[in-house]
């Protein structure tokens, strides 16, 4: 499954629910579309821009208890309808399990998380009890490379300056 929205509460008495969408393709939430919410196939009612984020309304969720008891429960689609991104944008399950190295070469480790942060992804690489956080930005991500399971990362991403008086 592919998560492409969270609920992040409720919105009125009638059932719809707040969602953060996590998709680059808003007509996942037009009325008619089927999206997958803890396990049950639900169609979209209706949907509207809320502030932040979208108000959507789902079939079989009708009254505002209901609709709080899926707060931070996520908004799926099957796998298999996964669409095709722009150049230089990923899906979370594709980047977890790719190896990191530097530009230099250097082994860095594997990445285990994707992090939503505000101002961009950052990327949870650990080798051993090691752990480094790379923002996936395009000046600290040199390349990234699902086919051959690596991702090379800018050398600077890892130096450490030191303090000065």
């Amino acid at each position: 499954m592919i998560r492409v929205g969270q609920v992040t509460g409720a919105y009125g008495v009638d059932g719809a629910v707040k969602v953060l969408p996590l998709t680059d393709f808003e007509d996942r939430f037009d009325p008619g579309a089927s999206l997958v919410l803890d396990g049950s196939p639900r169609h979209v009612e209706w949907s509207r821009e809320g502030h932040p984020g979208l108000v959507v309304k789902l079939e079989g969720i009708d009254n505002r208890t209901l609709a709080e008891l899926f707060r931070g429960r996520y908004l799926e689609v099957p796998e298999g309808e996964q669409r095709e991104l722009e150049a230089g944008r990923f899906y979370y399950h594709q980047v977890v399990g790719l190896a990191v190295v530097t530009e230099s070469g250097e082994a860095i480790g594997v990445i285990e998380e994707v992090l939503e942060r505000p101002a961009n992804d950052v990327w949870v690489s650990r080798k051993g009890t090691v752990e480094h956080l790379i923002p996936a930005t395009r000046d600290a991500l040199v390349s990234v490379d699902v086919a051959a399971g690596r991702v090379v990362v800018a050398d600077w991403v890892f130096s450490v300056e030191e303090a000065k008086d």
